[in-house]
């Protein structure tokens, strides 16, 4: 048993989950902090989905990411930032000092469940990778003053194979717990890290203090789960 575990650990030990990123993107000057934030639904067509689902499943799971993460995102950046709330596209004919988030999925790997809560450590990951834009409703609200990627993907803890324990329940645990790890947490960290680089973007203005500035994690960052 030791040396089967002593393999895995060697062919997936220094594998480690990346918490989601984002990069540097593109960004103009906008002339002031908004009063409030309105999140659209991220755009799921021409995504690269590698999932196991088809058809009608496919097309809930796509509508089920969208409303994760417009509604994560939303009572994140309340919570965190600033006022936000789900808006739909008819939100870009209002003229406020507010601004727009949109985006699209770009990648949807759903990886391995069995091996994730077998083995873990990176095996059976997940991936999902969007684009960002922000609009300014109260100047030039037909171009994006700030464009960027998020990147990431999940699972770094052990699954059951490489649990140190042969006790059942203690396996049971770690399987559970690796297949537990998808893509609704990729969805949560991206919604975080979006918060993150709009929280970014106020500070390097002087808009907010720095108590209040969420530093984002950057594609040389890595975290351990």
């Amino acid at each position: 048993m030791w040396r089967v575990v002593a393999v895995l650990l060697l062919a997936f030990g220094l594998i480690s989950c990346a918490s989601v990123s984002v990069d540097d993107g593109v960004t103009k000057v906008t002339q002031t902090k908004p009063q409030m934030v309105y999140v659209l639904d991220f755009s799921t067509a021409g995504g690269d989905w590698e999932v196991d689902r088809q058809g009608e499943e496919l097309a809930n799971l796509k509508r089920d990411l969208q409303y994760l993460l417009q509604k994560t995102m939303a009572n994140d950046l309340s919570k965190r930032l600033i006022y936000a709330q789900p808006g739909t596209k008819a939100d870009w004919a209002k003229h406020q000092n507010a601004w727009i988030i949109h985006g699209q999925f770009v990648t949807v790997h759903q990886g391995s469940r069995m091996l994730r809560g077998a083995i873990g450590l990176g095996a059976g990951g997940t991936k999902l990778e969007t684009h960002v834009q922000v609009y300014d409703l109260s100047h030039d609200p037909g171009t994006p003053f700030m464009t960027f990627s998020t990147s990431g993907g999940s699972n770094a803890e052990p699954g059951a194979a490489l649990s140190f324990s042969t006790a059942p329940a203690a396996l049971a645990l770690g399987g559970a717990s690796g297949i537990s790890h998808g893509l609704s947490e990729d969805t949560e960290r991206t919604a975080r890290e979006i918060t993150a680089a709009l929280s970014n973007y106020m500070h390097e203005r002087g808009w907010i203090s720095n108590d209040q500035w969420i530093p984002p994690k950057h594609s040389h960052d890595t975290d351990i789960y």
